[in-house]
């Protein structure tokens, strides 16, 4: 009961980052506004078919640094099963890889296969680099 509190502070910081990558990628390549309608899966499917691969790289790097942040964080805050929490961190951030997925499949699968892979492995690497560093002091 201990680790939820870091959990959910990894998570949240996690995912703002991910937000925030994800608007500042907007902000260098906006998507043109007739794209945006998700009402229909033909606008849908026209707005990934028009979506450059940077766009979802830049998806990729932004759940990526989420979730090593998230991860430290957690780590951080966690005063036992640090590796549990990341671990927790990492599949709360995976959430996002399954909205893509249910989004965008099977127009560009390996973008939610990235995330997936991406939010439990950064995550999984934060909290370790806050083991590491703890027990150097």
């Amino acid at each position: 009961m201990k680790n939820i509190l870091p959990i959910i502070i990894g998570a949240v910081v996690g995912s703002s980052i991910f937000f925030l990558v994800g608007m500042i990628s907007n902000a260098i390549q906006p998507t043109p506004p007739e794209l945006m309608n998700p009402a229909t899966a033909e606008a849908v499917a026209l707005r990934v078919a028009s979506t450059p691969t940077s766009k979802w790289l830049m998806t990729l790097f932004g759940l990526a640094l989420g979730a090593f942040l998230g991860g430290m964080i957690g780590a951080k805050f966690a005063k036992e099963k640090r590796v549990w929490v990341t671990s927790v961190i990492g599949l709360v951030l995976s959430f996002w890889a399954f909205i893509t997925f249910y989004v965008v499949f099977p127009a560009v699968l390996w973008v939610p296969i990235g995330m997936l892979i991406s939010a439990n492995l950064f995550s999984y690497l934060g909290g370790i680099m806050i083991l590491r560093s703890q027990k150097g002091k």
